[in-house]
């Protein structure tokens, strides 16, 4: 389950603290390795972090780089939803380009440019919710191809199906693959307005089976009317994404939920 993972994680930490208040140097990790990924569709290198940076050249569809670490910049909607850009070097020249328009089977490892650490965490998160949005965006980043029925791994190595539920319970780190009919075993209808990243949106319960139930992980609202929102998701024809969906548009996106848990 995913509190149990936390709970290592924020043992671990405490453990690391005692070490330093004794005075015991903690060896620093080094930098990680540039992390190779594919570009989905034709890109521009620019020389900064955002679409309005000097255009350096053009990056061909299908064209696998090296990125040599991300920071954040302009978010872009694109294949995915990104506000990370990577810089790269291509056709000898040096610059940034969108991750939304890159898939990275390893993006866990890919350093913040400057200081060879992961990307940082959104700090208004609990631990648990950020687990959550992390677990799911690995599937995004490999993105996934939709199944009911086939089955991959998730970060921790146990199968799950690869269509919406099994998304979520990958991303939860539940022990089996529930169904759109058996999230609510573990998850609890809550009003729109309390919906926070890591909270999932669908149409769940009885007669929700197969096609006539989705759900998504919820990561943001885009408007202070709270209309239109960001989602995670195994999504049938596209596979794992990250896109934005309107409130109240279709038959999955009317009803908000929140794990047991949290």
């Amino acid at each position: 389950m995913i509190l149990r993972t936390t709970a290592r994680r924020l043992a671990g930490g405490a453990a690391a603290s005692a070490l330093a208040v004794a005075g015991l140097a903690l060896v620093a990790q080094p930098a990680q390795a540039a992390a190779p990924g594919t570009t989905t569709d034709q890109l521009t290198i620019r020389s900064g972090t955002s679409t309005g940076s000097d255009a350096l050249g053009t990056i061909p569809a299908g064209t696998t780089l090296d990125l040599e670490c991300q920071t954040a910049g302009e978010a872009v909607q694109g294949t995915y939803a990104s506000e990370y850009w990577a810089k790269v070097s291509y056709d000898g020249v040096d610059g940034y380009v969108s991750r939304a328009y890159v898939t990275v089977p390893d993006a866990a490892g890919l350093g913040e440019c400057g200081g060879g650490q992961p990307a940082p965490e959104d700090p208004g998160l609990s631990a648990d919710r950020q687990e959550v949005l992390d677990r799911g965006q690995t599937w995004v980043d490999r993105n996934v191809p939709y199944s009911m029925e086939a089955y991959t791994n998730g970060p921790d190595g146990r199968q799950y199906r690869t269509d919406c539920s099994g998304f979520v319970s990958m991303a939860y780190g539940l022990d089996t693959n529930y169904s759109t009919v058996t999230l609510t075993e573990h998850f609890t209808e809550i009003p729109k307005d309390d919906l926070q990243p890591g909270d999932i949106i669908g149409n769940l319960g009885p007669g929700s089976g197969g096609a006539a139930g989705h759900v998504v992980i919820f990561t943001g609202w885009t408007d202070d009317s709270k209309t239109s929102f960001t989602v995670i998701e195994q999504a049938g024809g596209v596979g794992g994404v990250a896109r934005t969906h309107t409130w109240g548009t279709d038959f999955w996106n009317q009803n908000a939920y929140r794990y047991n848990g949290f």
